[in-house]
């Protein structure tokens, strides 16, 4: 069984990425990732340059898809660590995301897993990977990510 301190470490940090994300502090989430995924099936797949554009346009003025820029809030809850060998982890979550943009709500669920590793002091994340409950639906592009 993991020590309580450590748990509750793997769940602060967990909300605090969801947090960052909800008040859109992008770089300093994109400074959470440790490295890219390799060799990993996905159907969308963002290795940590493609991130980076991905914040770049977060963060720019004329990006016209976001006038006005979308706002989310992100509900994580039932943190639980999978799997733990020495400073690696496997976390996983439900979470509920929503992004408002205009007039306009739009609602995303599912289950999100992590895996992280402990560095200096902190942990960063090796990989996220999200499971949309509604995955076999039609998908507007996703401005803010999950």
């Amino acid at each position: 069984m993991l020590p309580y301190e450590i748990q509750r470490e793997i769940e602060l940090f967990v909300l605090r990425e969801a947090r960052l994300l909800d008040c859109g502090q992008f770089e300093a989430w994109l400074e959470l990732y440790q490295t890219d995924p390799l060799n990993v099936a996905s159907i969308v797949y963002e290795d940590h340059a493609i991130l980076a554009i991905r914040v770049q346009r977060l963060l720019e003025a004329r990006a016209l898809v976001l006038t006005p820029m979308p706002r989310t809030t992100h509900l994580v809850s039932n943190i639980e660590v999978l799997e733990s060998n020495a400073d690696d982890y496997t976390v996983a979550a439900a979470f509920i995301c929503v992004e408002h943009q205009g007039e306009r709500q739009r609602m995303y669920s599912g289950r999100q897993t992590h895996q992280l590793s402990r560095r200096d002091g902190s942990f960063r994340i090796k990989l996220k990977r999200v499971n949309l409950i509604n995955c076999d639906g039609t998908h507007s592009p996703i401005a803010i990510p999950l």
